[in-house]
């Protein structure tokens, strides 16, 4: 095991990029913070329903990182099925902008968003992980950014 290193270095911080989203009609605005970059991480292509139907290419950010300037409260929700993930789409124009977990107990703090929302992304250039939603159990990928323990 002598001369391997550890690939995670703990005085480097990930890299990180903020990108400005919002719907097509413009009423819903918000900035995140993602780390890795989309460009540079996966994005989920899932083949589920409404993941399918929406056209949703999504990645999770922490609530913490997503700052709404606008529209947030006018947004429409819907759920189905066990209603685990409440979707958002903006009242007026409709846009797919993501999920938000209804468990406190199921990545409660994070929250889906629609790689389609973020401006300047090229999305023909993005790599995916393919989920297969179509017959399994709800859930996040693995690498779903986590809350931070309060001792970190």
């Amino acid at each position: 095991m002598s001369g391997i290193t550890s690939p995670i270095s703990p005085t480097v911080k990930p890299k990180s990029k903020t990108y400005e989203g919002s719907c097509h009609c413009g009423k819903v605005k918000f900035t995140m913070k993602l780390s890795p970059p989309v460009e540079d991480g996966l994005v989920t292509s899932c083949n589920c329903s409404i993941c399918g139907i929406n056209g949703y290419l999504m990645v999770y950010p922490l609530d913490a990182n997503i700052t709404w300037h606008s529209g947030f409260d006018s947004m429409t929700t819907y759920t189905f099925g066990k209603g685990k993930i409440a979707h958002s789409f903006c009242s007026t124009c409709g846009t797919s902008i993501g999920g938000k977990s209804t468990d406190a107990t199921f990545f409660a703090d994070n929250r889906a968003v629609n790689v389609r929302t973020l401006k300047g992304v090229d999305v023909d250039s993005l790599k995916l992980r393919k989920v297969n939603g179509r017959g399994s159990e709800t859930k996040l990928p693995s690498d779903a950014p986590r809350r931070m323990s309060q001792s970190q």
